[in-house]
């Protein structure tokens, strides 16, 4: 049984659909625009008014936020109440209290409506915590309200373990000394894991709800019920999709317990055997849902080498005029094999990643020419800095490394270091590996994870610690965008602005300076703070 569960509001407890679509058509006639059908307008339901309607009628901010204020003049005094409750909620929400169960809402609406509404249908007295947006318009993104109501939650439960704590320390005051020091010993351990989010479940009907739940590492249940269109839910990554209110009880009062043996609800009503939650799985098939992407790479890409190796030894013996180019042109050849083989590592994970990539979202708009600079000169400084420590020569697998990639090219080392390594490994470590540790992990140990991961696998000390480095960078990027396109970027020019200066020894010794150093570096977290300062805006 979870301890704490985190409900959305309209299309999971309630159906707002009257209330939501004609305060949206009273809205859009203020400013001209007519819409007749409301089931045209259900996408309003769930997400913060301003994106929906500078994303469904091509708004600017100021026009949005025009068009909140209007949706409201309308919405306070009368939409508010154009609305009802779903069957059988009231009677799953009185069970999860008489459960012990901690409940919280977290809705974008603005929290004072959300008071309304609770109050208006007798829901409030079962909910710890309510959470909603600010009249203002901040804390309107579903994970921000995700963040209060845990943080709220958190206050709650340490109010009440000092409050027990308390209790049981007056009624062992009456105990001896051993009896004493064990029971505040146990209350101790109790006060500090009076908050676990392994307990925790976000309950949704769109796919911002399963996002939110994500970002924390909250088990994400989804209703079928709600608005959220044909497959949207299971191609967010719900790890449970309940169809009506008696299954969604079941789940969270039992789901825990239930195991494997449970069957899955599907957004379309149809069901499959299927363990209830990933949340729930063992240790073992938590780790091989994380290394399978990777495990299935090495296998295809090594496969691949062996092939391609043993057919240009063949064409050697066969040919001599194979064999005298290869003498020639044995690094080239050799670029060419490994960019073919990432590619095709690559290319199996294809329908991995298709899944993965339905829960990316674009949650800011990322200047790709920020982000150029900011990698590049990290890559740079971080380069930079490693010379003037004189890390570099101190790993003769990096000395080997590098003399093999600097003899390739210039043209075919773009291609291989600037497009397929970028897309290839951005494809397996961010795109895969990464989002599937933030199944299981939350956002911040994810990108250290992931950013260790990446690093290990380039095989030499030198290029371990550059590729942490790098891949955290990566990461965080990618995270504050929520788009695949960034990383693969920031990836790309890192590498290419490394390949070009480095390339050449003593284009890379004269710029090799102390004050270089500090320049590149400087400028990169310029950049990343730009980039930080445009994704809270």
């Amino acid at each position: 049984m979870f301890q704490y569960v985190l409900f959305d509001l309209d299309g999971t407890l309630t159906d707002p659909k009257e209330g939501i679509t004609k305060c949206v058509q009273f809205a859009l006639e203020r400013q001209g625009i007519h819409e007749p059908d409301p089931d045209k307008l259900e996408p309003f339901i769930g997400p913060p008014l301003k994106d929906s309607f500078m994303e469904f009628y091509g708004m600017t901010q100021e026009q949005a936020l025009i068009g909140i204020a209007d949706y409201r003049k309308r919405f306070a005094p009368v939409g508010i109440f154009e609305n009802k409750v779903y069957p059988g909620i009231p009677e799953m929400l009185a069970h999860l209290k008489e459960a012990g169960v901690r409940l919280a809402i977290t809705s974008s609406k603005p929290e004072t409506f959300v008071l309304q509404i609770l109050e208006h249908f007798e829901l409030a007295s079962y909910f710890d915590v309510v959470v909603g947006s600010n009249l203002d318009g901040t804390r309107s993104e579903k994970e921000e309200v995700v963040e209060e109501a845990l943080r709220r939650l958190k206050e709650t439960a340490g109010m009440q373990s000092k409050a027990e704590t308390a209790e049981r320390q007056g009624k062992a005051e009456t105990a001896g000394p051993q009896s004493k020091a064990e029971t505040t010993e146990l209350q101790n351990k109790a006060a500090d894991g009076a908050f676990d989010r392994n307990c925790c479940a976000m309950v949704g009907d769109r796919k911002f709800d399963i996002y939110g739940a994500k970002k924390y590492g909250l088990t994400a249940v989804g209703v079928s019920y709600g608005y959220a269109g044909k497959g949207e839910l299971k191609e967010a990554g719900a790890d449970y999709i309940a169809g009506s209110a008696g299954q969604l009880e079941a789940f969270l009062l039992r789901g825990a317990e239930s195991g494997s043996s449970a069957k899955r609800q599907t957004a379309d009503g149809a069901r499959d055997d299927a363990s209830l939650s990933v949340f729930h799985k063992s240790r073992f098939w938590k780790t091989w849902d994380i290394l399978f992407p990777f495990l299935l790479y090495y296998l295809i890409y090594h496969a691949c080498y062996i092939v391609v190796m043993t057919l240009i030894q063949l064409f050697c013996r066969t040919d001599p005029a194979v064999y005298e180019w290869m003498e020639k042109n044995g690094y080239l050849a050799a670029g060419i094999a490994q960019g073919f083989c990432m590619l095709a590592g690559a290319g199996a994970l294809l329908p991995l990643l298709r899944r993965e990539q339905t829960a990316w979202k674009s949650r800011t708009s990322v200047s790709c020419l920020t982000v150029g600079i900011m990698a590049g000169t990290m890559a740079v400084g971080f380069n930079l800095l490693f010379r003037l420590l004189y890390l570099t020569q101190i790993s003769a697998r990096y000395t080997e490394t590098a003399k093999a990639q600097y003899r390739v090219p210039v043209v075919c080392g773009l291609i291989l270091y600037g497009v397929v390594s970028p897309l290839s490994e951005e494809i397996l470590f961010r795109g895969l590996i990464y989002n599937r540790m933030k199944r299981y992990f939350p956002v911040k140990w994810a990108i250290l994870l992931s950013a260790l991961f990446f690093g290990l696998y380039h095989g030499n000390l030198v290029q371990a610690l550059y590729g942490t480095i790098l891949g955290a960078m990566i990461a965080y990027v990618y995270e504050a965008s929520g788009e695949f396109k960034i990383p693969v970027l920031a990836h790309a020019a890192a590498n290419c602005v490394v390949f070009l200066l480095t390339y050449r020894e003593t284009v890379m010794e004269a710029v090799t300076t102390p004050v270089n150093c500090v320049v590149f570096l400087l400028i990169s977290l310029a950049s990343l703070w730009r980039l930080q300062k445009r994704a809270k805006d």
